[in-house]
């Protein structure tokens, strides 16, 4: 596998304004009588920004309940269909950039996985299982110990950072994003092999929390390297990966 493709394949891909994001066709978005703030409309839709499991890409789901009392009052979505279809065309264009990277990044085949953040819920997609690596979804950070490497990523290359890995790991990612959605590259290599495996980190702007994945090697006691890239968006992604 070779992790170049990435870079060259986000290299030539366009934007794709597509209105088609919305899961429901049937909903009918009210134009306000003034616009609101891009920021403010914006962060109203990250809300409701949900994944389509079978396509890999991120949608518009106006039913998504945010609170207890939305099945009752639904004032959230009172106020999704308020935001303003400039503000709305605006959004969903920066989302269907993202899409567009995602899908040719899972129809190539050149990722070991994808791991979606959304304003409430985080998804793991497994994409090359030929890979010398494999994660799953860990609830839970490790208890057991210390930190192997710990890295933060923004729009510089940096050189791998090396480490000695066990044969299970626990990686801990928080991204902090300043633009509505984010896109980063991170690269694992094993001893002399530098594309051990590719990981993708995908989302939306939401509160930072951090999200725990389970990391395995298949064979303990061995030097890993890791190294990352943003692709899409401004912000930094932290990356800790402990015993």
């Amino acid at each position: 596998m070779d992790t170049k493709y990435l870079n060259s394949l986000f290299g030539y891909l366009t934007i794709a304004a597509a209105m088609t994001a919305c899961s429901d066709d049937n909903t009918v978005f009210n134009e306000p009588s003034q616009i609101r703030a891009y920021e403010t409309d914006a962060q109203i839709m990250a809300q409701f920004v949900d994944l389509d499991n079978a396509t890999g890409k991120f949608v518009i789901n106006p039913d998504k309940k945010l609170t207890a009392s939305d099945y009752l009052l639904n004032r959230n979505r009172e106020e999704l269909l308020a935001v303003s279809s400039i503000n709305r065309d605006i959004f969903i264009r920066e989302m269907e950039s993202v899409n567009e990277l995602l899908s040719s990044i899972k129809q190539a085949g050149v990722a070991t996985a994808i791991l979606y953040s959304t304003y409430s819920s985080d998804y793991l997609i497994k994409i090359n299982g030929d890979n010398k690596i494999e994660i799953s979804k860990a609830f839970t950070q490790s208890r057991s110990g210390a930190n192997l490497v710990q890295q933060l990523f923004d729009g510089t290359q940096l050189e791998p950072r090396y480490f000695y890995a066990p044969e299970t790991m626990t990686m801990t990612v928080s991204a902090n994003s300043l633009s509505k959605f984010y896109l980063y590259q991170l690269s694992f290599g094993i001893s002399s092999e530098s594309d051990a495996g590719t990981i993708i980190v995908t989302g939306v702007q939401s509160p930072c929390r951090a999200s725990h994945y389970r990391v395995n090697t298949g064979d303990g006691n061995q030097t890993m390297s890791l190294k990352g890239k943003n692709l899409v968006g401004d912000g930094t992604l932290s990356v800790t990966i402990s015993e």
